[in-house]
């Protein structure tokens, strides 16, 4: 059996990245965590870990105390693939962070690597990786 994977996939993958950025930089914790499958990952390699809904929901606290309610993400040239198996799709990506609050100075600069999941008809992130290049 193939993965079917269409233009709306690659639309709603897109979209998924864009509310990551916004609402982890507004510490939207619940809604942050819910991109994720409840046992979902984040990690950003050899600096720290989230894994499972319980976790997850503390990372978007992490950005507003380490950036002050002024750091800003970008995820920034999408290459998003049908996956190995139905419903599932792949994503390398760049991912910056800036902070407003030293002029747009950069923060972090990283490469991501992330497995995807189709659940209940919508994109969830299965495992996100953040490897500094």
């Amino acid at each position: 059996m193939t993965n079917t994977f269409t233009v709306a996939d690659r639309v709603e993958i897109a979209d998924l990245f864009a509310r990551y950025c916004h609402r982890v930089d507004r510490s939207d914790a619940t809604g942050w965590a819910a991109l994720f499958t409840l046992d979902g990952v984040f990690e950003v390699e050899g600096v720290f870990g989230f894994a499972g809904a319980d976790e997850l929901i503390a990372m978007p606290g992490v950005v507003a105390d380490q950036g002050g309610g002024k750091w800003r993400h970008q995820i920034t040239n999408l290459a998003i693939d049908a996956g190995p198996e139905p419903d599932t799709a792949t994503v390398v990506a760049y991912g910056l962070v800036t902070d407003w609050g030293e002029g747009g100075k950069l923060v972090s600069f990283t490469d991501y690597e992330v497995a995807l999941v189709r659940v209940d008809g919508g994109w969830r992130i299965r495992r996100l990786i953040a490897r500094m290049p």
